[in-house]
């Protein structure tokens, strides 16, 4: 049996290597006048390709990457051909006949093109294509291309063929035609047949729901994706008229209209920050844009009377570039989750621009709202000690301590506090916003400035918060001993909560990966946002027949614009109590050693244990190493929220890394000559107070 699997793996191993094999030209071209049926000449001529593309020997001293070796064999064969004028008819036969029999239609409107209508669809066919078993040669026009042009270097070559080399390759196609070949070319009426085809799918896409209702028309017959049909019916029968003047009239006009398309599609961008994007609308106005530069494409070859070898080869590398792109899986998520994650990316950065500071009037109104957060969250750790007293299971513990987080965090956004830690995921995006003018002496100052702001913010929000929560803990604690003579929580409970936070523990570890936690909640927050505007809930809660029973018309558009107001909040904090929560439970279960730690929570933690312990427990050095090790877990919370928002949102922006190296050594300038305004409003740039003071 092993013998046997031996050989199937080694066909299996010469099969992959195929396309390096280097066949004999001189038998390939004696072999042209066998292939009588369309599959065998179909292979055949892929063979032949494969010969074209062959590095060998003779690469060295070409360079690959301008596909030179390719064009040298591509020379040479037509020159062997020429001296051999049998095996030249012979090759003209088989080239016609593909032409003939293989429908150019599925060429146009298949290769390189997206297959199907949503974004989903697509993922799927593109992974099926990868698991199942290649289709027959004949059976698709787009798999036969593949084959055809199966390396990433092929559009550089084909692009290179010049004019003396392109008038050879036709001149080969026409070598000898007899009569029985007289309509051999369908080229031209395929490319007609697929402007219709590609119009009508672009009608389609341009007048659905979701493109049509951010556009400006008020009348969708008076948008131009409703009018490319016509015109271009329009032009076809112009080209079949045989009167040059009006059929350049009505190529005009066709490229108006398409330019008129992008401009609509363009209105749909500028539309999204209200309507809202979703990946299946970014999908479709990508098909739109590939649709319409692909009519465009064979416009652009039709009103040419003699076939012009840049439009055709420059055609030809596009084609196979596309079918490239089709084949792959990244460049399918790349493409429809680069614009998603922007606009996620700027609702964030819209809501990051509450948490930044710039004057002391602001910095004081962060130490007071943080404080407040402060305040709240002492609860939230005697909350927490009571449900790990329960005795509960680990996953309901979980949903408990989920709930209580996340009802403590939507408190704090209502009442107007802060908590420290979710900053730094909010304001990284808010920061690349100011990334504009960087190229600039004074834009780069401006972003230095924003990024001292924005530090100082933090500081500012996770000392608020450990100001009041310290104090908060040890107070109720002291009440609740005064009352009952006993503590709230056990004195195991009390030494974990400092040897959880321990300098020698992995309380780093969790830390960092907490900051990955609060990054995450703030893409729910975004992802809430769009959500919200994607479905239009602002006009749809304030005409709610049912809200407007119960509340009257005022109270329902209250509701609304309450909703619009803070979606964004309470879906970020909701899920961060959720993440919280859950997430260590779940990674038990996996057997994944990883919990959380956050800075507030575990210095809330360590004031309710205080009393518990006593006075003398604070001059031990498990204490010391504790409140070290919380000053590290606040550091590690807000750098990894703050570096996986901050690095989302400059790929999104598309800021270079050198733009970024630059960045780095004017704050690292500034860090030298001016380090306490990273910590404290002080310096020229602090104004004492600001007419537009954000809120927080």
């Amino acid at each position: 049996m092993f013998s046997q699997l031996k050989k199937y793996f080694h066909r299996f191993k010469l099969y992959r290597r195929r396309a390096d094999v280097h066949a004999d030209l001189d038998a390939l071209l004696g072999f042209a006048s066998d292939q009588k049926e369309l599959e065998d000449q179909l292979h055949w001529l892929v063979s032949l390709l494969r010969w074209i593309r062959y590095e060998g020997l003779l690469s060295d001293g070409f360079e690959h990457d301008a596909g030179h070796v390719a064009i040298a064999r591509l020379r040479y064969v037509l020159m062997i051909l020429d001296r051999n004028p049998e095996w030249k008819r012979d090759v003209a036969v088989i080239l016609r006949s593909v032409i003939k029999n293989v429908s150019g239609l599925e060429l146009y409107t298949e290769t390189g093109l997206p297959h199907e209508v949503g974004v989903i669809g697509e993922f799927m066919d593109r992974m099926m294509m990868k698991i199942l078993p290649s289709p027959p040669l004949d059976h698709e026009l787009g798999y036969l291309f593949w084959e055809l042009f199966p390396s990433a270097k092929d559009p550089i070559w084909i692009a290179s063929i010049d004019h003396e080399l392109f008038a050879k390759i036709i001149n080969l196609f026409n070598f000898h035609v007899s009569p029985v070949e007289s309509d051999w070319n369908r080229l031209d009426r395929d490319m007609e047949d697929a402007l219709i085809y590609l119009g009508i799918q672009v009608r389609a896409i341009g007048l659905s729901p979701a493109i049509r209702h951010r556009m400006d028309r008020p009348n969708f017959r008076d948008s131009a994706f409703f009018g490319i049909v016509s015109v271009l019916e329009e032009f076809i029968e112009a080209n079949q008229s045989g009167r040059p003047e009006v059929f350049f009239e009505k190529a005009s006009r066709l490229r108006l209209m398409v330019w008129e398309c992008r401009r609509e599609l363009t209105q749909v961008d500028k539309h999204l920050d209200e309507f809202g994007v979703s990946v299946n609308l970014v999908f479709q106005m990508t098909r739109l844009r590939i649709y319409l530069q692909r009519i465009d494409s064979l416009v652009d070859i039709l009103i040419t009377d003699v076939p012009d070898a840049r439009k055709v080869t420059s055609f030809l590398a596009s084609l196979i570039e596309e079918n490239h792109d089709l084949q792959s899986v990244g460049a399918l998520l790349s493409q429809n989750i680069n614009l998603l994650a922007q606009k996620v990316v700027e609702r964030a950065a819209e809501t990051g621009e509450h948490y930044i500071t710039r004057t002391k009037e602001e910095y004081r109104s962060m130490v007071q709202a943080a404080a407040g957060g402060g305040f709240v969250t002492a609860f939230t750790v005697y909350v927490k000690a009571g449900i790990l007293a329960t005795g509960f299971s680990e996953f309901m513990i979980g949903v408990l301590a989920s709930a209580n987080y996340a009802i403590s965090f939507v408190v704090i956004h209502l009442a107007g506090f802060t908590l420290g830690t979710k900053q730094p995921a909010m304001t990284g995006p808010a920061l690349a916003e100011q990334m504009r003018d960087v190229e600039t002496e004074e834009g780069m100052e401006r972003l230095v400035d924003e990024i001292a702001h924005l530090i100082r913010s933090q500081v500012a929000a996770v000392g608020g918060n450990i100001l009041l929560v310290v104090p908060t803990t040890m107070l109720m604690d002291s009440i609740v001993f005064l009352a009952s003579g006993k503590h709230i929580m056990s004195e195991a409970t009390a030494l974990k909560s400092f040897t959880s936070v321990d300098i020698f523990g992995p309380a780093i570890i969790y830390a960092a990966f907490t900051g990955i936690l609060l990054w995450g909640s703030s893409l729910f927050a975004g992802w809430g946002d769009n959500w919200f505007a994607l479905n239009s809930l602002r006009t749809t809660l304030a005409r709610s027949p049912t809200l407007m029973t119960i509340f009257g018309k005022v109270g329902s558009r209250r509701i609304a614009m309450f909703f619009e107001k803070n979606i964004s909040g309470l879906l970020g904090n909701i899920s961060l109590g959720v993440l919280l929560g859950l997430t260590p439970e779940i990674m038990k279960f996996l057997g994944i050693p990883l919990d959380v730690r956050h800075v507030t929570l575990s210095s809330g933690g360590m004031g309710a244990a205080i009393p518990v312990l006593g006075v003398d427990f604070l001059k031990t050095w498990l204490f010391w190493r504790a409140v070290i090790g919380v000053l590290i877990i606040g550091f590690f919370n807000v750098s990894v929220s703050f570096a996986m928002a901050f690095l989302v949102a400059i790929k999104a922006r598309g800021v270079t890394p050198p733009t970024r190296r630059a960045i780095r050594k004017a704050v690292f300038r500034r860090v030298l000559h001016h380090p306490l305004s990273f910590l404290l409003p002080v310096g020229k740039t602090v104004p004492e107070s600001s007419s537009d003071g954000h809120s927080h």
